[in-house]
C-alpha cells in the first residue's frame, strides 16, 4: 500500500513517514518549501514537492498513492499575514481532499487539532464527542482549524473515505521551529518561563501521536474522528517536572486568565507593530489558557489500541530533543548532566 504524507519534512508529518516506513508502507513523502529536509534524514523514501495552494503539485503527488495522510497546516498562533493561516489550513485542505477524491483514494487521514473540541460545559474531560460551542471559540489558528475540519466532514458525509484525529499537546523530536507547544520546553531551558498559566494541558509524545495515525488507517473507521492524547497535567505540575528533570528552577508565579490576556495583548501588538518576531505570549496563547485542555483519549485506546508514554517520560523526551538541538546555553547543558535526572529518564523502562 502506497501511502502520501503531507507535511513530510513537519513536525509530527516526518514522524509519520518513518512511522509508517517501518511498518512496512510504501511512503511518498510530500515535502513544503518552508522548511528544511533535516526531519527526514537517513529515509529512504520517495520525496516530492508540493504546494497546498497549487492544485496540480497535489495531484501529481497522489498519482499513484492507495492512502492520504494529511498533517500539513500552519501550525502557529501568531503571523504577520493573518490570511495566509486560513488560505493554507483551510483552502490547502480543500486542495488536498479534491485532489483525493479525483484519484479515488481508498482512505484520507486528516490532522485536525483538539483546538477545534470545545472544552465539555459541564467540566469534565473532553472528547471526540464534544458540542462545538461558537461562544468560547476564538483565535485565528483555531478558527482556521475548525473550518479546515468542516471541510473534512462535509467531504466525508458525501461519501469520501475519511478519518480525523485529534492530537493533544504534542512534544518531542525534531520540532524545529519549534511549535507554540515546544516553544515552552525552548522557554523553560533559556530561563525565559518566569510564570506559568493557570491551567490545564494534556501531553503526548510525537512517536506515539504518529503511531496513531497509523493505527487510525488499519484499525480505525471511516467518518469517525480520534483524540490521541496522553496524561493531563496542570501547567504547576508541567514546571516541577521540567525543574526536577533538569534541576532549573521552576516558575512560582500563577498569571491569571484575564492579566495573561492583557500581556497576550501587548505582546502581539508589540510583535505586528515593531519587532516582527513571535512574542513570548499572543493573545490565541492566552484564549487557550483561559479553560482547561483535560482530554480523553479511551476511544482511541479501545478501539485502536493506542497507548501512549507517561508524561514524565514525554516532557523527558521532548527536553533532551531540545537540548540536542542547541537551544540551551552549555552552562546549562553541564548543570542538567550534573545532575543525572534526565538520562535516568530517557533510559528504557524495564521489561515485566
Amino acid at each position: 500500500m502506497k501511502c502520501l504524507v503531507t507535511g513530510a519534512n513537519g513536525f509530527v508529518g516526518s514522524k509519520l513517514v518513518r512511522e509508517l516506513a517501518s511498518a512496512g508502507y510504501e511512503v511518498r513523502a510530500g515535502v513544503g518549501s518552508d522548511q528544511g529536509l533535516a526531519n527526514l534524514d537517513g529515509l529512504d523514501v520517495e520525496r516530492q514537492r508540493i504546494d497546498l495552494l497549487d492544485p496540480a503539485t497535489l495531484a501529481k503527488a497522489v498519482a499513484g498513492c492507495d492512502v492520504a495522510f494529511h498533517t500539513a497546516a500552519i501550525y502557529s498562533f501568531w503571523n504577520r499575514d493573518r490570511e495566509r493561516i486560513y488560505r493554507v489550513n483551510v483552502e490547502g485542505t480543500r486542495n488536498v481532499l479534491e485532489a483525493a477524491r479525483r484519484e479515488r483514494l481508498r482512505r484520507v487521514v486528516v490532522t485536525s487539532s483538539t483546538a477545534t473540541l470545545t472544552p465539555a460545559l459541564g467540566g469534565g474531560l473532553g472528547t471526540e464527542e464534544d458540542v462545538f460551542d461558537p461562544r468560547r471559540f476564538e483565535g485565528h489558528y483555531k478558527t482556521s482549524k475548525l473550518m479546515a475540519e468542516n471541510v473534512a466532514l462535509r467531504a466525508a458525509a458525501a461519501g469520501m473515505p475519511i478519518s480525523i484525529v485529534h492530537p493533544t499537546t504534542v512534544l518531542g523530536h525534531g520540532d524545529r521551529r519549534p511549535t507554540p507547544t515546544g516553544g515552552m520546553i525552548v522557554h523553560f531551558l533559556q530561563g525565559r518561563m518566569k510564570a506559568y498559566a493557570d491551567t490545564v494541558l494534556n501531553v503526548v509524545d510525537v512517536e506515539d501521536v504518529a503511531r496513531g495515525h497509523r493505527l487510525v488507517l488499519e484499525k480505525g473507521q471511516p467518518g469517525q474522528r480520534y483524540l490521541l492524547g496522553g496524561e493531563n497535567l496542570a501547567m504547576r505540575e508541567i514546571v516541577e517536572l521540567l525543574s526536577e528533570l533538569t534541576g532549573l528552577p521552576a516558575a512560582r508565579v500563577r498569571l491569571p486568565p484575564r492579566l495573561l490576556l492583557v500581556l497576550g495583548a501587548f505582546g502581539e501588538w508589540w510583535a505586528d507593530h515593531v519587532s516582527g518576531e513571535t512574542p513570548l505570549i499572543d493573545r490565541e496563547s492566552a484564549l487557550h489558557a483561559r479553560v482547561n485542555r483535560a482530554f480523553d483519549s479511551t476511544k482511541a485506546r479501545e478501539e485502536l489500541g493506542f497507548d501512549p508514554a507517561p508524561a514524565r517520560r514525554t516532557l523527558a523526551r521532548a527536553l533532551a530533543w531540545f537540548i540536542e538541538y542547541g537551544v540551551a546555553s552549555p552552562d546549562v547543558v553541564r548543570r542538567i548532566e550534573a545532575r543525572g535526572t534526565l538520562q535516568a529518564a530517557l533510559a528504557p523502562p524495564p521489561e515485566d
